[in-house]
């Protein structure tokens, strides 16, 4: 048979093929994201967790959260982190007026509530405490 012979048959157009490979890459992208935001937040919160933040302050939030019906442990809290917070001269001096007046409510079973003048120096000493810090 000759090539000449041969019958020709037409050319036919070319068939769509489905492409979802952008369907995967908004897949891939987004799965990406949500992940690299999950791992942000980790390490933001364990970053808040951790980081070192100044003793001074948590040591003034402790004076600030005392109950002065309790007499005892204020005059305990206030002689430890009084002489934390003393740093100047001036919260000295007025911690070293401030100790002989807790003295009578430490090693005591029984004691009495805190006296009027006792109580100002003590929020005279951590309003000055806030100040300097």
């Amino acid at each position: 048979m000759n090539p000449q012979d041969l019958p020709i048959r037409d050319i036919k157009p070319l068939l769509p093929i489905p492409d979802i490979s952008i369907y995967f890459f908004i897949a891939i992208v987004s799965i990406a994201i949500v992940v690299f935001i999950a791992v942000l937040i980790f390490i933001w919160k364990w970053w808040q967790k951790h980081k070192s933040s100044d003793p001074r302050i948590e040591w003034l939030r402790e004076l600030d959260r005392m109950d002065y019906s309790n007499s005892k442990k204020v005059a305990y809290i206030m002689t430890k982190y009084g002489r934390l917070l003393a740093e100047d001269k001036r919260r000295e001096e007025i911690l070293k007026q401030l100790i002989p007046r807790l003295e009578k409510y430490k090693y005591k079973k029984d004691v009495p509530p805190l006296d009027d003048e006792t109580k100002r120096y003590i929020k005279l000493f951590i309003e000055m405490s806030h100040d300097a810090l």
